[in-house]
């Protein structure tokens, strides 16, 4: 049974019945307990101040309000009832109860209310701390199969590139939940992700994506389009190299020690999914041209694109201060923190999860600036995006080498190269570059594998797995 069905029978909620109550806990007026309202069809109204309260008794429904001092000529009107902390569906010291954030008290209840296991009766200051983390590793158990569901259910559907970005966002959730409850992820689950994916990529399911508006859109090389719209006075784009979406959300929860809210979007980048390539598009604006670039020049592309502004490139660590920005509209800090954490992490032959490179990664960040550069960009009123070019994977070698004089572009997981008879003899999957596929070919390593020795294990990117293909784009609020 649900904390939100206990409720309604201990205040006997019905169908139809008319009743005020005063909600000193914020329990009742939080979304969940509200969404549960509907879900059974209880038709309700919340009310915060004396006049909404006497506007709703008009409607003979349920009242929530966080009111608390109602007059006493109110009582011949309607049932009033107040609602504390004495009435929680859990024995918990009341004032316990009270010091808790009604999120924190919501885990609790979870935990409670839908735990099979045997919980302890009467919750006090001696055992809360124990009783809360035991409720938010259920809550994160609770979160994880009910993203292997969706997973399980979206990936039977593909039809548009939607799809494919919504799966990316919630696989990259999946992938980032599993390393903080410690769980491998479901090899089967991902095997039929990968199969469906990359058939759906080769098939051309996301060759519209390329055709969406600015204002809504899919691809990375309308990043600089979308950005230069806003007509911001200043603004600030920080791109992490090998930012994925699980990686995104590894760094938002680090970010979190900063008050920011964060607008998300999850875009494709550009196939083969390698830097030269993908963040070049992000500068360049541009998905075409960049499969020719010998040497990208990043900065003076974005610089001509942004020509009555004065734009500034950054490394991390490069901003010591306000007189680092001075008289800069537009910074551009690139972090390769993911980047080159991932191909400098060593993977052990049984492993089989990023663990070791998240790991990694949060140790570095812990010691690193980049909270402190973007302190200071709020400070001094820049409008902040983060964005990124691929993502990546761990691959395993599967003993294939492509031969240099037909290499232009290559990391371990693809090769780009001019259209050659020869890349028939190659064991790999080929794909038709959008807009100039009679020119190059993209040569991808199969499935999760990587063009190394055999067994050999590394983190890379190039394919079109999800983790390598969606990215976030991020307006910071």
């Amino acid at each position: 049974m649900y904390w939100q069905e206990r409720i309604l029978n201990r205040l006997n909620i019905q169908k139809g019945y008319s009743k005020l109550i005063l909600d000193k806990t914020g329990l009742l007026v939080h979304r969940k307990f509200i969404a549960y309202l509907k879900s059974c069809d209880i038709s309700y109204v919340k009310a915060q101040t004396l006049p909404e309260i006497l506007s709703s008794l008009k409607q003979k429904c349920l009242i929530l309000s966080l009111y608390l001092q109602p007059p006493s000529y109110l009582q011949d009107k309607i049932e009033i009832f107040i609602f504390d902390y004495n009435q929680l569906p859990v024995e918990i010291d009341y004032t316990i109860a009270q010091s808790l954030t009604v999120d924190k008290l919501i885990l609790l209840l979870t935990y409670h209310t839908q735990n099979n296991a045997i919980t302890c009766k009467w919750i006090n200051e001696y055992n809360i701390n124990d009783e809360i983390s035991k409720a938010e590793k259920y809550d994160k158990d609770l979160y994880l199969k009910e993203l292997t569901k969706q997973l399980d259910t979206r990936t039977k559907s593909i039809s548009h590139h939607n799809d494919i970005l919504f799966l990316g966002k919630l696989w990259g959730e999946y992938i980032y939940n599993c390393f903080k409850t410690h769980h491998d992820p479901d090899e089967n689950l991902m095997i039929d992700i990968d199969k469906n994916v990359e058939k759906a990529i080769f098939n051309g399911c996301a060759k519209n994506a390329f055709y969406a508006a600015e204002s809504d859109f899919k691809t990375v090389e309308k990043i600089r389009a979308y950005i230069k719209s806003k007509n911001l006075d200043r603004a600030a784009i920080l791109c992490f190299d090998g930012l994925g979406v699980a990686e995104w959300m590894l760094l938002k929860e680090y970010l979190c020690q900063i008050d920011l809210s964060f607008s998300e979007k999850y875009i494709f980048a550009l196939i083969p999914t390698i830097t030269t390539i993908s963040r070049s598009a992000i500068f360049y604006g541009d998905c075409i041209s960049v499969y020719n670039l010998n040497t990208p020049n990043e900065t003076k592309e974005f610089k001509k694109f942004f020509n009555t502004s004065t734009c500034f490139f950054y490394r991390e660590g490069n901003i010591t201060g306000e007189s680092s920005l001075l008289g800069v509209d537009i910074a551009v800090i690139i972090y390769n923190v993911f980047d080159d954490i991932a191909h400098e992490t060593k993977i052990a032959p049984y492993e089989k999860t990023k663990s070791t490179y998240f790991k990694n990664v949060n140790t570095y960040l812990e010691k690193s600036s980049i909270i402190q550069e973007l302190r200071l960009l709020k400070t001094l009123g820049y409008t902040i995006f983060i964005c990124s070019d691929h993502g990546c994977v761990l691959g395993e070698g599967n003993g294939q080498r492509i031969d240099k004089y037909l290499i232009e572009t290559s990391t371990k997981r693809a090769t780009l190269i001019t259209k050659s008879e020869l890349s028939k003899f190659y064991d790999v999957n080929h794909y038709e570059i959008p807009f100039i596929s009679d020119e190059k070919v993209a040569l991808l390593a199969k499935k999760r594998t990587i063009f190394a020795p055999d067994h050999l294990k590394k983190i890379s990117h190039g394919g079109v797995t999800l983790e390598e293909l969606i990215i976030p784009f991020v307006e910071v609020k």
